[in-house]
């Protein structure tokens, strides 16, 4: 009965979302020729400092108005930016033994204020992201530096012992056009951390006289191709370029960036001419398809994150990994696909298409197979179902979370005869209920910060990980994780990857569900759009100097 009205639910919206498209479907205004790209930001950002800044709408600004020393290229290959090339053993930016890089600086990269940038600034800006008095999100991703988690563990420490420990940090400047890194151990993935944007450049004057408001404009000065010239809180930004930009100039006199927090109210703006690119409502895809006008303006693609089911693996009965395999093959993915409008691939291992450790034949023995799942339970003792102990999941209470635990608890009760109790909590508390490891299962998903496996597996996986919220713990996988980190031949670290991600799907920790797809919509006005598998919250935006408007 619950599949059921999800699925009426589900139609109910299709019928709303069609009526919609069919009577907004000849608005808008055609291309004018005019440089503008408005886009939705869908929010607002809550930290516009590259340091302190996670992902999503922060990362789409930030990348607009900084360029660090690397960069990714659209097929997320690596590039040299403000470095004049990518250091190598073989040019001597590596040293032998990999603990040392040597980044040369280009002598034309100035500040938006025409301020010479220099390799001091990239000093500052790392030392600073291990500052113990800021906790930035991604420092714990430059502990291979030497000093850095001593300096960043230092929370406890005086003035100046952390002042010491500041100092200490292997990161210095000989001279203003080259940066060196001592390492403590080789680590063949550290180029990718030095082209995300908690290392790029800052300014430690502009920090040090305006504060925290540095990021309000005019204070936020940078080295990208745009300015932020406006920042209507709540409302929008607006982005202008950079007259003293070193590179290619960009094409568009203007971004907008709006922070339409509803997906409908969003799509209405794309109907009215407001928006030139747009989401749409989950849901309502289908609905997109079909339309006449709307389906040439559809851009689709994949996006390097995976979403799943989390177990507690410390919680009974979750502590027994054959229950956890049983329901594992309990699930219909597709079914999940096709609710939430047809838009993605079933998943059933970890790391995404797109990305080196992609195995499309990982975990095919725990797809969809209900006769399966009752053998595993009755492998695990609970040929009876009624003996298990009671199993509660719990979400952030979202519209479309809401969609997906109505989805499992369905699952549950149709293939195998288990209740189960939602949990919806607000979302804040979620993530709190979450890190304390107080729940049982929970919905969760993963996006490439980097494109390599140990982005996706000891981060999430590794005994006592930051981000290992099923509590799962196997030190076969620990070992492997060990070696592959540090292992300079490529083939060989690939190879312990994909034993340890093996490993991690046999043991279940989580259940797979879904490999996330971009659905958008595309005024067909914008070209020079490029889109990565790693785009932030809006589409395309490592790459907006190269976007313009035809007419």
């Amino acid at each position: 009965m619950r599949r059921k009205s999800i699925i009426l639910s589900l139609l109910a919206i299709l019928m709303t979302a069609s009526l919609v498209l069919t009577s907004a479907c000849t608005q808008g205004t055609k291309g004018t020729g005019e440089q503008i790209l408005r886009v939705n930001l869908a929010g607002e950002p809550a930290q516009i400092d590259p340091n302190q800044a996670s992902w999503a709408a922060e990362k789409s600004v930030i990348t607009q108005v900084f360029v660090g020393l690397l960069g990714f290229n659209q097929d997320l290959s690596l590039r040299a930016d403000v470095a004049t090339v990518i250091p190598t053993i073989a040019n001597e930016g590596i040293s032998a033994d990999g603990l040392t890089y040597t980044f040369t600086l280009r002598t034309n990269v100035t500040w938006s204020d025409d301020k010479k940038v220099t390799a001091s600034d990239f000093v500052y800006s790392i030392k600073r992201e291990l500052n113990p008095d800021l906790a930035c999100a991604y420092a714990s991703f430059y502990f291979d530096i030497v000093g850095a988690e001593a300096y960043f563990s230092a929370t406890d420490k005086t003035d100046a012992e952390k002042t010491a420990l500041e100092n200490a940090v292997g990161v210095s400047a000989p001279d203003d056009e080259t940066l060196q890194i001592k390492l403590n151990d080789p680590l063949p993935t550290f180029l990718d951390l030095m082209a995300l944007w908690p290392v790029y450049p800052l300014r430690e004057d502009i920090i040090t006289q305006y504060g925290d408001s540095w990021t309000d404009p005019p204070n936020y000065i940078g080295d990208g191709p745009y300015l932020l010239t406006e920042w209507v809180h709540l409302d929008h930004m607006t982005f202008k370029p950079n007259p003293n930009y070193w590179g290619t100039k960009p094409n568009l006199a203007e971004i907008d960036f709006k922070m339409i927090a509803d997906a409908n109210a969003a799509l209405a703006a794309y109907y009215n001419g407001e928006l030139d690119i747009s989401g749409v409502p989950v849901g309502t895809e289908k609905a997109t398809m079909t339309n006449a006008v709307l389906s040439p303006e559809i851009l689709r693609y994949n996006d390097l994150t995976t979403f799943a089911f989390q177990f507690n693996v410390t919680k009974p009965p979750f502590d027994n990994k054959l229950v956890r395999q049983a329901l594992s093959c309990a699930v219909d993915r597709q079914t999940l696909i096709d609710i939430r409008g047809g838009v993605g691939k079933v998943a059933l291992s970890w790391i995404p298409p797109g990305m080196p450790g992609y195995d499309a034949t990982l975990g095919a023995e725990y797809a969809f197979n209900v006769t399966k799942a009752k053998e595993l339970l009755d492998q695990a003792g609970y040929s009876d179902v009624s003996q298990l102990p009671e199993i509660k999941f719990s979400y952030s209470d979202t519209a479309g979370n809401r969609t997906i635990a109505q989805f499992l608890q369905a699952q549950m009760q149709q293939n195998l005869g288990i209740n189960i109790t939602l949990d919806p909590q607000e979302s804040k508390s979620f993530q709190q209920y979450i890190n304390a490891g107080k729940h049982m299962w929970a919905w969760f998903g993963w996006g490439a910060d980097y494109p390599d496996p140990d982005n996706w597996l000891p981060q999430l996986f590794g005994t006592g990980a930051g981000n290992n919220h099923t509590l799962y713990s196997n030190p076969t996988f620990d070992a492997l994780a060990a070696v592959a980190l540090k292992e300079l031949d490529n083939t060989t670290r690939l190879q312990d990857w994909a034993d340890a991600q093996k490993l991690v799907m046999d043991d279940a920790p989580i259940v797979t569900m879904f490999y996330r797809e971009r659905f958008l919509l595309v005024k067909p006005w914008v070209k020079g759009l490029k889109t990565t598998g790693m785009d932030g919250q809006v589409a395309g935006d490592m790459f907006y100097n190269e976007v313009y408007i035809a007419k």
